[in-house]
């Protein structure tokens, strides 16, 4: 922790800057990222009470500017590009700066954890993980099958008789994955302190990375679980499957791992005789760092390039042009948005986001193949309205399903992908308005 006997002992000329900085930066995170994170969530609470957990210093090595260099990185690719993640990459290795500077070395398990709060990485795991969600419900369903011939499966929907259930990221867990990493990250922390051994960062991400597969492996009993017992989403009883099937398959088995791999390749805290003492340049650091940072924030929103205009209008369409990029053109049986993305680093608002903040739920997702493009479709529902759903991303020369597909074509060619979105309110239309926007090529 760091305390007020500690900052009294700093050299005078330390000691103001030790105590406002911290400050400054925590300012300036809540008033640049006010809807970055969900302050009020009990996900938040976790990430607080996780940090707490993993922050530990060694107090006879200040004087670290590893973090000033790292925070200034950051601070270029946020004049660059303007985005949230690039804000909080900003401050938080800002105030790392702060810490390392003044007060001690910070552990590995901390700056993972930083990284694990990031929404960003939230957005990573529920959007590639897409994939991985239609291969279990795939397993799930062959495993069930074989006990019960009456299970079918489609899409991301496991069928029993009349009752569907749907593998979403909530339902099907994978929302756990990040929970269930930083209670990794914490019981590491735990058993650091206990045996007085630190981890090297390959065994951190060792235990990291088998703590994602068994996530997985968690999940796949809770679907064949939840289908046996035909437990219906939003009971008492489906989230008890869920904590019970992470706590199970993930945490009972990552106990005695750590212990183990503590114990065989963790290395002893090595006690020092001497303090470190800090260099004078790392003064000069801090300021260049923080008259950047306030400049940045000063700058405000820079504005980002217009992509509507590449976006064809198609006759028969009402066309209305949105804020962010984003095109809305309707029928009176359709409704198409295009949304441009202006770089390979964007999120992208895709329809398993942006319909679910709307209140509909996602069934029946499929990847086909129309006119050699890859494509998803889905059934949207809400109380008793059901729509129909299509969705891909496109430039002027090439459409793909894969996220990392158009990300890569997007870095190395440099070309402004769209994602390309379209529904109706009857099955039956939803086929020739696909083949019909495929064939407009609606990036000019």
């Amino acid at each position: 922790m760091l305390t007020l006997p500690h900052i009294r002992s700093s050299a005078g000329w330390t000691k103001l800057p030790a105590i406002l900085l911290p400050v400054i930066y925590l300012a300036f995170g809540i008033w640049e990222l006010p809807h970055y994170f969900a302050w009020k969530s009990a996900f938040f609470m976790l990430c607080v009470v996780a940090m707490g957990v993993v922050f530990q210093l060694d107090r006879l090595r200040p004087g670290s500017t590893r973090c000033g260099w790292m925070a200034l990185l950051f601070l270029l690719l946020w004049w660059k590009i303007p985005v949230l993640t690039f804000r909080y990459a900003t401050l938080i290795t800002a105030l790392f700066f702060v810490i390392e500077y003044f007060y001690g070395r910070l552990q590995t398990l901390v700056f993972i954890t930083a990284a694990l709060i990031a929404p960003a990485i939230d957005f990573v795991v529920n959007v590639f993980s897409f994939p991985i969600r239609l291969w279990l419900t795939g397993v799930a369903g062959k495993v069930l099958a074989g006990i019960n011939p009456h299970v079918t499966t489609a899409g991301n929907m496991i069928l029993l008789g009349k009752h569907e259930f749907s593998v979403d990221p909530a339902c099907m867990g994978l929302q756990m994955m990040i929970t269930s990493l930083l209670c990794g990250v914490m019981l590491i922390a735990i058993y650091q302190r206990r045996y007085g051994k630190v981890l090297p960062v390959t065994g951190v991400l060792i235990l990291l990375a088998a703590i994602a597969v068994l996530n997985i492996i968690a999940n796949l009993f809770r679907i064949i679980l939840l289908v046996q017992l035909g437990l219906p989403a939003e009971t008492p009883a489906h989230d008890a499957i869920g904590i019970i099937s992470l706590l199970a398959y993930v945490m009972l088995p990552l106990l005695p791992g750590v212990k183990w791999m503590l114990q065989r390749y963790g290395k002893a805290v090595l006690l020092r005789d001497d303090v470190s003492v800090p260099p004078r340049y790392g003064m000069a650091l801090q300021l260049l760092l923080l008259a950047g940072i306030v400049l940045a924030v000063a700058g405000g929103n820079r504005a980002t390039v217009k992509m509507d205009r590449q976006v064809k209008h198609l006759p028969g369409y009402n066309y209305v042009s949105l804020e962010d990029n984003i095109v809305k053109q309707t029928t009176a049986h359709s409704l198409l948005y295009v949304k441009g993305i202006p770089g390979f680093y964007f999120t992208d608002h895709q329809p398993m986001i942006c319909w679910k903040g709307s209140g509909f739920g996602f069934y029946k997702i499929q990847e086909r193949l129309v006119q050699g493009a890859r494509i998803y479709t889905a059934e949207l529902k809400k109380d008793k309205s059901t729509l129909y759903t299509a969705w891909w991303y496109e430039s002027r020369a090439r459409r793909s399903s894969s996220q990392l597909e158009w990300r890569w074509d997007a870095l190395c060619s440099g070309n402004n992908y769209y994602l390309v979105n379209i529904t109706v309110e009857d099955e039956v239309l939803l086929e020739p308005e696909i083949q019909r926007l495929l064939d407009a090529h609606l990036i000019q």
